[in-house]
């Protein structure tokens, strides 16, 4: 009988195995497209960048809150929550390499794209310049995803 050391050990093996395969291997098809911003374009690399966007987006939404005025607009937070949640729920879906990530992928890049539009017309604010370029990122690669195979 296993026991959940025993399975979480052997998950653990599986996982860093895979991950050395993949490094050894660059050519392998549905892994990178290359000439994708700083190397190649990788589900991982999307699955970072997502995750990375959902902080900021959260992050973003709790400092608006606190700043008031044109940041707490209704629909400016209510976009930035929106964009986090799509962020988590696409990164969630490439982690367990979802057969309909290709649909999740490009809400989240349209999704992002809104985000950003809506955080560059609060000007003279690093924070909010901040999260617009983290969501076009997110957005890049969320579209470069889209007709990947996982």
């Amino acid at each position: 009988m296993w026991n959940r050391r025993n399975v979480l050990g052997s998950c653990l093996v599986l996982a860093a195995s895979s991950g050395i395969a993949r490094a050894q291997t660059p050519g392998m098809p549905g892994m990178g497209m290359p000439g994708m911003g700083q190397g190649p374009m990788t589900r991982e690399s999307c699955i970072d960048i997502c995750i990375k966007s959902h902080r900021m987006c959260l992050e973003t939404a709790r400092y608006c809150s606190e700043k008031g005025g044109a940041h707490v607009a209704p629909m400016h937070l209510a976009l930035l929550l929106d964009c986090a949640e799509m962020c988590q729920m696409t990164a969630n879906s490439l982690m367990r390499r979802s057969p309909q990530h290709g649909a999740i992928c490009g809400a989240c890049a349209q999704l992002c794209d809104a985000c950003a539009n809506d955080c560059e017309i609060i000007t003279g604010d690093e924070q909010m310049a901040h999260c617009a370029s983290l969501c076009r990122d997110c957005a890049r690669d969320c579209r470069a995803m889209v007709n990947m195979p996982i």
